[in-house]
């Protein structure tokens, strides 16, 4: 299996960097390295790696940035997406896209499951939801994998913007009516690679199982690494200058369970288990031995 990681410099890109690197053959290219969003750079990029997979980290993640700049979040999110799945097409490749909750409106009574139906209440959203589309017509051979609230140990995530509160003494006002599917990036790569290896394609959830609220995951974060921090409840619409958010999108794994394929631990557990191995790192910057 020949992997090229696009994205490789963000948070999920570096998460997959470090759990692949036993392959014989990865490679990551960096924004800087591979501008998604022109379609000869990215095609050169992949014709002269030949990858038999190509997973696709690279994106404009941040919902207010997408609605101040919604030309170059298109750009990035759908024509960025829609040219690496063509490019993986031309050297007949899978691709992976990863695709995101907020393709959903919120306001179901119950976990989404792929075959609801998606209506983004935001520019992000939107554009997401057309980067799945455009993928899919791209490229058949593709897996689109919806993710939310993703942690790790690379980049600004849920659990280091908690850290970084305790360690400035800020107020974190998060709000305590907007429920998703917290995920860790490690589990995300886990299952990504369960799916390639058995040559799955089409739309796959793949959070943590469960759901809770922004505000409770933080409480979660602050209990187990001991950390003294200010965490203010507050409900999502009274939250000055922020762009709307679906409040309700915990995700159903219902492909991955009717396949017998669901790695996807209880985010709670996933959570503990994440902070207790990763708890010098993320509290002094020291790697575990």
């Amino acid at each position: 299996m020949t992997v090229l990681v696009v994205g490789a410099g963000g948070r999920l890109g570096r998460e997959f960097m470090d759990r692949l690197s036993s392959l014989d053959d990865l490679t990551g290219l960096t924004h800087v390295q591979c501008d998604i969003a022109d379609s000869l750079a990215v095609e050169r990029a992949v014709l002269e790696l030949q990858p038999t997979v190509v997973i696709n980290c690279a994106a404009q993640p941040s919902v207010d940035v997408c609605e101040k700049d919604r030309d170059q979040a298109y750009r990035i999110n759908v024509l960025g997406a829609r040219n690496v799945a063509h490019a993986a097409f031309k050297v007949t490749a899978k691709v992976v896209h990863i695709s995101t909750d907020y393709v959903f409106d919120g306001t179901a009574d119950h976990a989404y499951a792929e075959w609801d139906t998606p209506n983004p209440i935001n520019w992000y959203g939107r554009t997401k939801l057309m980067s799945e589309e455009a993928v899919r017509r791209a490229n058949p051979d593709s897996l689109v994998l919806r993710i939310a609230y993703v942690y790790g140990v690379h980049g600004d995530n849920p659990v280091t913007a908690v850290v970084r509160a305790a360690e400035t003494g800020a107020r974190l006002i998060l709000p305590d009516d907007q429920v998703m599917s917290p995920t860790s990036a490690s589990e995300v790569v886990q299952q990504t690679m369960l799916l390639i290896q058995r040559g799955a394609v089409g739309t796959y959830h793949v959070t943590g199982k469960g759901q809770t609220s922004r505000y409770e995951f933080a409480r979660a974060v602050a209990t187990i690494l001991g950390l003294d921090i200010q965490l203010v409840p507050m409900h999502a619409a009274d939250i000055p200058g922020r762009v709307p958010r679906p409040l309700r999108t915990p995700l159903a794994h219902e492909h991955l369970r009717l396949e017998g394929q669901d790695m996807m631990s209880e985010w709670d557990q996933a959570l503990y288990e994440f902070l207790v191995d990763h708890k010098r790192v993320l509290l002094h910057g020291e790697e575990t031995s």
